[in-house]
């Protein structure tokens, strides 16, 4: 007789990561906003509509939690998130989720690489155009789950080759887990003319 598969074994990595950030702390949920900058998000309402919980508030108005949903916004730049999550957050360092999908974001802000605790990052459904631009998440050591798809990059030829190279330590890209054969290919063509700045 087999042994029962655990629980967690029938979840992929990404999913796996998901639900063990949520048993910490309910995410901080600021999407649907329509806020078109993060300054605005600050003195919005987190809703619990999606998770059912809110999480702790501290008395200095800040939220015990690691996770900071800011999907389906208005915003086109991420520029005031670092003063965002030091408003919002009672601790940003141990920020390891971040949800920013479904905006109108054309380039990752640079203050991202503060945030050395992150593990998962959606950015899926902005309009991030340049592939150059996510080199510099090469400093997020612990970075596991990304997305990208649904962004102009989508449509560069050998996208999630260079993704993969790029950053050898995901272990899922857009949903998708990233297989130990892909680490293990060469990189695509043209992959160190197009990044420029993969040093």
């Amino acid at each position: 007789m087999h042994a029962a598969i655990p629980y967690e074994k029938l979840f992929s990595d990404y999913r796996r990561n998901e639900r063990q950030e949520m048993m910490i702390a309910a995410p901080l949920d600021l999407s649907y906003k329509k806020a078109t900058t993060m300054n605005e998000l600050a003195s919005k309402r987190p809703q619990a509509v999606r998770t059912s919980k809110i999480p702790l508030r501290t008395s200095a108005d800040r939220f015990v939690t690691c996770s900071l949903w800011l999907s389906n916004n208005l915003l086109s730049s991420m520029d005031g998130f670092e003063q965002l999550a030091h408003k919002v957050l009672d601790d940003p360092v141990y920020l390891s989720w971040l949800d920013l999908s479904f905006n109108e974001i054309e380039k990752i802000g640079d203050d991202i690489t503060n945030f050395l605790n992150l593990k998962i990052f959606y950015l899926h459904g902005n309009n991030i155009s340049d592939i150059n631009d996510v080199v510099k998440l090469k400093r997020l050591r612990s970075l596991k789950s990304l997305t990208l798809h649904g962004n102009p990059i989508e449509n560069l030829p050998f996208y999630r080759g260079y993704i993969v190279h790029i950053l050898p330590k995901l272990s899922a890209l857009d949903f998708s887990a990233v297989l130990s054969a892909e680490r293990k290919k060469a990189p695509p063509a043209g992959f160190y003319k197009i990044i420029r700045n993969s040093t």
